[in-house]
Parts: C-alpha cells; sequence; structure tokens
C-alpha cells in the first residue's frame, strides 16, 4: 500500500504545529516550566536533525519527574487537560486503585518526544518503549495512543494497531483539546483505514478515510490511501477521483498515481 509515513516528516508536523506544548495545561511550577523549556530545546534539536541529543533532554525531563514522583503507593498520571484530569482522579476513585495524583503533561510527552526522536533514528523497538510508558502515564491521551498505534503497524501488528487506534478515536472524542480535537481524531481514522486494509475490511477502510477527509479535505495522503482502496474495490472512477486530488494538494504525490 502506498504510504507516504515517514517518521522525520512526522516530527516535523508534529513540531511545527507544537500539538505538545498547545495541548498541555499551562506549567503550573517553576519545575514545569523548566522542564517546558527544555522539551522546547529538544524539539529545536531535532528539527536540526539532532535526534540523539534531543533523546538526552528528553530523558533529563523524563528523570526529572520520575524522581520527583516515586512513592510507590501512589498512582501517577500525566495529564493535558481538565477533562483528562478529572477522568483520572475519578478513574482511580472509582477502581479503588489507591491514591493518585495527576501531574503536568510535560512528563508524558518528554516520553512521547523521545519516542519520535528514536523513531528519526530507525530505532523502533526503543521507541516502542517510551510510547508505552507515555501511554500508562496519560492512558486517554489521543495523539500517545495514535503513536503507538503507529508502531504496531510498522511491527504489522494490524489487529493490535487497530485496537489502539479505536482507543485513540474514543479518548479524541472524549479528552483532547478543543484546539487539537479534529487532528488527532484525524490520526486515528486514517490508522484505523490503513488497518482495516490490511486485514481485508474494505468497507470499512473506505468509512474512515472518508471520516479523515471530512474534518481535514486538504490532507492529501487520506485522499491517496482512499483511492487506493477504491483501486482494490475496483472502482477506478472514485479512484482516480481520490488520486487526483491528492495530487492537487500535494503535488509530490503526482508521480506515485501518474498512469493509475
Amino acid at each position: 500500500m502506498i504510504l507516504a509515513r515517514i517518521a522525520v516528516a512526522a516530527v516535523l508536523l508534529v513540531l511545527s504545529s507544537p500539538a505538545w506544548s498547545q495541548s498541555a495545561p499551562p506549567a503550573t511550577s517553576s519545575e514545569d516550566v523548566k522542564a517546558s523549556q527544555l522539551l522546547a530545546d529538544g524539539v529545536r534539536l531535532m528539527q536540526s536533525k539532532k535526534s540523539t541529543e534531543a533523546i538526552q533532554i528528553f530523558d533529563s525531563v523524563a528523570a526529572g519527574y520520575e524522581n520527583k514522583y516515586k512513592d510507590k503507593n501512589t498512582k501517577f498520571y500525566s495529564a493535558r487537560s481538565p477533562a483528562e484530569t478529572l477522568f483520572y482522579t475519578l478513574d482511580a476513585a472509582n477502581s479503588n486503585k489507591g491514591s493518585a495524583t495527576v501531574v503536568s503533561g510535560n512528563w508524558g510527552y518528554a516520553y512521547y518526544l523521545k519516542a519520535y526522536a528514536f523513531l528519526d533514528l530507525g530505532r523502533v523497538s526503543e521507541a516502542k518503549v517510551q510510547l508505552q510508558r507515555a501511554v500508562t502515564l496519560s492512558p486517554q491521551n489521543s495523539q500517545f495512543l495514535s503513536e503507538l498505534g503507529h508502531v504496531y503497524q510498522l511491527e504489522k501488528n494490524w489487529q493490535s494497531a487497530l485496537q489502539i487506534f479505536q482507543h485513540a478515536e474514543a479518548a479524541a472524542k472524549e479528552f483532547s483539546p478543543t484546539n487539537a480535537r479534529n487532528a488527532e481524531l484525524g490520526r486515528a481514522w486514517r490508522g484505523m483505514g490503513f488497518a482495516y486494509v490490511e486485514l481485508n475490511r474494505l468497507d470499512d477502510a473506505v468509512e474512515s478515510y472518508r471520516r479523515a477527509i471530512a474534518v481535514d479535505p486538504s490532507y492529501a495522503q487520506a485522499h491517496l490511501n482512499l483511492g487506493f482502496v477504491y483501486e482494490r474495490m475496483n472502482q477506478p472512477a472514485l479512484s482516480k477521483k481520490e488520486y487526483t486530488e491528492a495530487c492537487r494538494l500535494d503535488r509530490r504525490i503526482c508521480p506515485l498515481v501518474a498512469g493509475r
């Protein structure tokens, strides 16, 4: 399947719109302010293709939170929105998980950004470990969930990828900040569409890609992948329409669809 999903491009997309910072709640302490600044420094290093150096910075941020919040009798969460904070607090209380503390979203994003740096370096298994840590801290963060789903895609674990993208969809609807919700829904639906294709559930793939396009009609890759699905379904008119739109939106795609 045509898939122009390259880790470096994904890093630049996330960091150029800085989703990690605009989605996180305002820093509430001097330590959080410093951590935010360090994360921004790491982002700049990744943009300068210095991912190894960036990993060291993200490690330092994560270590700061790990050293501060290490009570084994307390369940710690990292949240980026009031809705997420409330959910984690109530969930811990209702499930008798004992004491729970919700801290800055920076902690989870330290693992998340470290995972991106590892992907940039082609170190997928290490990226997966960091994303699992991020999801453990922030189990309703759609952004983290979708990136973990992408790792399952790289592993060709299509069923696990589908399940995690479905979780990301639900989390985006309930907990994503307003300014990030559509983007995160679109990411989850595109991931679901890709998994459905690999599982030969083509009707479901069409529905997922259509949903993704509905929230972001300008995303060329979604049109490209939907065109591929229609081609698989032997619907050349619909396929050509999507390929044409993908090419119009991103001229780099044109050679990929020429003659299709």
